[in-house]
């Protein structure tokens, strides 16, 4: 096989590569180029210490925060708070409560609600005590109500007007001393229609709370005050007025006019005298130490004190 000629030592030739290497290094070239993509792609080639180490991929976590919306719930105002609470903690609510008046009171279970504020995932109630009405307003004063005006009409009246304001007792007593009054029958309407004279606390009065009242009654015709006879012979200390005698003028006469005059006068002896210092007279009470005994009364007759049964009288 023909060699190609090598050149000689200061030849000036131009010097012409090998074909054989032309053709080798060309296809060595191509065999390369294709080996370090392979490499490239799968193994990522080259040494550790010249080859830039891989960056590691941060992991983003994303976290979803669900919040449940509350399901609707109707007003909860006029409810007890302890009910109103538990209904809107069932619904998904935070509960909070505040005295809905100018004090600042812990509210209890039992108080009322008066108003309610509802946020997206809270109520806050704003009560008063159970016997208390709301304020106008949250925060304003209670506005307890006045007692109304019961003298002067009758009692069923009086029980009706009273009522719309308190819850309390209403009892009953006589305005008389001498007027009988039950006050266990005041329910049954054996009252209904008679008078209110006085009442008690009266017209006027804030009534706080369940506040019990009393009135007095009559079947007809007021006194001034309470404490009076409506008939003034009941009173054991009423002493009539004098009364002039009945027996024949002269001497006799004479005698028994002096005798007699007013409680108390000239020439009339009362052995025994009211509470007041007054003689007494026919009719009247007297009283159980005087059972028995015996007295001049202010007309200069003589009058007996005897138990007559519920009362003691004086009669001749």
């Amino acid at each position: 096989m023909n060699q190609p000629e090598r050149p000689m030592p200061g030849d000036r030739t131009a010097r012409k590569p090998y074909r054989t290497f032309r053709t080798t290094g060309k296809k060595w070239l191509q065999g390369l180029g294709a080996g370090a993509l392979m490499c490239a792609l799968v193994t990522g080639c080259g040494s550790s210490d010249d080859a830039s180490p891989a960056k590691p991929t941060p992991t983003v976590t994303v976290t979803a925060t669900v919040t449940a919306t509350p399901a609707a719930m109707t007003s909860q105002v006029d409810k007890v708070l302890g009910a109103a609470t538990g209904a809107a903690e069932r619904h998904g609510y935070r509960v909070s409560a505040h005295d809905a008046s100018d004090k600042d009171a812990a509210p209890g279970d039992d108080w009322k609600v008066c108003f309610e504020k509802v946020t997206f995932a809270a109520v806050d109630y704003g009560a008063v005590a159970a016997d208390a009405p709301c304020p106008r307003t949250d925060g304003r004063p209670i506005p307890w109500p006045p007692m109304p005006r019961a003298v002067g009409g009758t009692y069923a009246h009086a029980v009706d007007a009273v009522g719309k304001v308190t819850s309390g007792e209403i009892t009953v007593k006589a305005s008389y001393k001498d007027e009988d009054v039950d006050d266990s029958s005041s329910t049954d309407g054996t009252y209904d229609d008679w008078k209110v004279c006085f009442q008690s606390p009266s017209a006027g009065t804030r009534v706080v709370g369940d506040r019990d009242v009393t009135l007095w009654l009559t079947e007809d015709g007021c006194p001034a005050a309470t404490g009076t006879y409506k008939d003034r012979t009941n009173d054991p200390d009423y002493t009539p007025p004098a009364q002039a005698d009945a027996g024949s003028g002269g001497t006799s006469g004479g005698s028994s006019a002096g005798s007699s005059g007013t409680g108390g006068g000239a020439g009339t002896t009362c052995e025994i005298v009211s509470n007041a210092g007054n003689c007494y007279d026919a009719g009247q009470f007297c009283r159980n130490s005087d059972v028995g005994s015996s007295t001049h009364a202010a007309n200069g007759r003589m009058i007996y004190c005897r138990d007559e049964g519920s009362r003691n009288r004086w009669n001749y």
